[in-house]
């Protein structure tokens, strides 16, 4: 969800938009002895004053195995608020910059079985820029700008384009670079992704995570999606490829990702957004 790396993106939808992902790992059992891990993720934003400005909310719950025994479990959560300030530029192109203010737990690790060890919950800010037209998108943002003591403060930069291959299938491509901050490695990871939509009913995706779905392993992850009016459904799975020989670092996520959009009285509900 863009707006989990971006606050800029809050109200470029120009409706009101709920969505939420659920990933777990394995779906319904665990191997024995092996922890089992899930992952949520909640966005809501809306534009206001008549399109100029879009406030967000997001919540997560994360949880990542550690070791290789697969029995150790990191788990993290955050809450944070965004604010974006929007521009009406040539070409219907749209400019905004956006602020995030919030609260993130300090990732604390605990055993199956065991006890959990100390937490503690950092202020997390923010900011970054968004533009998007009816074909393409460019964003930069910096997240935990007050972070210190080696926890990370990562620049994003993404972007993407929808290529018209006829009049019922069109071609969404996107990519996303992300540089963790010199005090937690200073690493440089790119995401790249795309999508084809058919009729703007279906769409059936291939993404390469080398941010990785846990703790930075590479992964394929393939995803079909269904737009139903205001409801858009999907589904994903992941192959990671971390090479580990662990049975519980071979099997990916599986993702269910839902979205519920509604007109915020500008009567751009009914309009299909690739982004």
């Amino acid at each position: 969800m863009p707006l989990n790396i971006n606050p800029a993106y809050a109200g470029s939808r120009e409706v009101i938009s709920v969505s939420g992902i659920f990933r777990k790992r394995p779906l319904l059992t665990s191997t024995f002895g092996v922890a089992s891990t899930s992952q949520e993720y909640f966005n809501f934003d809306m534009p206001i004053a008549h399109d100029k400005m879009a406030i967000g909310f997001q919540a997560y719950n994360a949880q990542q195995v550690l070791g290789t025994g697969g029995t150790g479990v990191l788990g993290n959560l955050g809450l944070y608020g965004d604010f974006a300030y929007r521009f009406t530029l040539p070409n219907d192109g749209k400019l905004a910059i956006g602020v995030q203010l919030g609260v993130t737990q300090v990732p604390v690790s605990f055993v199956i079985g065991g006890g959990s060890g100390n937490t503690a919950f950092n202020s997390s800010f923010g900011t970054g820029i968004y533009y998007n037209n009816d074909d393409a998108y460019f964003g930069a943002s910096l997240l935990n700008i007050n972070a210190a003591d080696g926890y990370n403060s990562p620049l994003f930069i993404s972007g993407g384009y929808v290529f018209t291959i006829d009049d019922d299938f069109k071609l969404k491509t996107g990519a996303v670079l992300r540089k963790k901050s010199s005090n937690a490695g200073g690493k440089t990871s790119i995401d790249l992704n795309a999508t084809g939509w058919i009729n703007n009913k279906f769409g059936i995706g291939i993404w390469y995570q080398n941010t990785g779905s846990e703790l930075s392993n590479q992964a394929i992850l393939g995803s079909f999606q269904i737009q139903l009016k205001k409801f858009q459904f999907g589904y994903a799975y992941d192959f990671s490829g971390s090479g580990n020989t662990n049975s519980i670092s071979n099997e990916g996520f599986h993702q269910i990702m839902l979205k519920y959009e509604i007109d915020a009285g500008n009567g751009k509900s009914s309009v299909f957004k690739y982004f």
